[in-house]
């Protein structure tokens, strides 16, 4: 009997370390932990450059794989990081979305494997760029896959950006532990 005990109370111990070890996501190289102002100098180590400032979120500018980019850094509570989201400049070409979509999901499907979730469908009833663009704009376009990687959760998808008939795509680095944090600061809320 006391060495099942022994055994239960080994087999917490060990499970709370590998939670406790666990890695935070990566963006750029960069795991996403820590202060707001820490990650915020990595990234501009990284090329990138502060735009701007509204609250939690901290906007830069820069190249994501070869590409024009703004991102978006998320902090919790104003300080810690907890999601990075990339936006590609905007583009009225239903292909220009496309491709980069498909590009973007390759890359991710070779580093990471197969997305645990994947839907690519738009309504359109013609293969125009105006009605194709129409849908986007509309908000019936479904382009989005997700993957679970160490630490957290990277979706991609393709949306409606603020111009007329114009779409971006996207791409969000959950960090497992942080998101974490932050819900139970949400839950503490309530």
């Amino acid at each position: 009997m006391i060495m099942k005990r022994i055994f239960i109370v080994l087999i917490v111990l060990f499970s709370v370390i590998s939670v406790m070890a666990q890695e935070h996501l990566s963006f750029k190289g960069i795991p996403i932990e820590g202060s707001i102002s820490d990650f915020s100098r990595k990234l501009k180590s990284k090329g990138m450059t502060l735009t701007r400032k509204e609250g939690n979120y901290w906007f830069f500018s820069g190249d994501f794989i070869g590409r024009k980019a703004t991102v978006l850094v998320a902090t919790a509570d104003g300080k810690n990081v907890f999601k990075v989201g990339t936006f590609f400049d905007p583009s009225g070409e239903w292909n220009t979305l496309v491709d980069t979509y498909n590009y973007c999901k390759d890359l991710y499907t070779r580093k990471y494997g197969q997305p645990i979730a994947s839907r690519e469908m738009n309504p359109a009833l013609s293969d125009s760029n105006t009605a194709l663009m129409q849908e986007v704009y509309q908000g019936t376009v479904v382009y989005f896959s997700a993957w679970e990687v160490t630490g957290g959760a990277i979706e991609l998808s393709i949306g409606k950006s603020s111009g007329l008939y114009e779409g971006m795509v996207a791409i969000i680095y959950r960090d497992a532990q942080n998101a974490e944090v932050k819900m139970q600061e949400d839950l503490n809320d309530i």
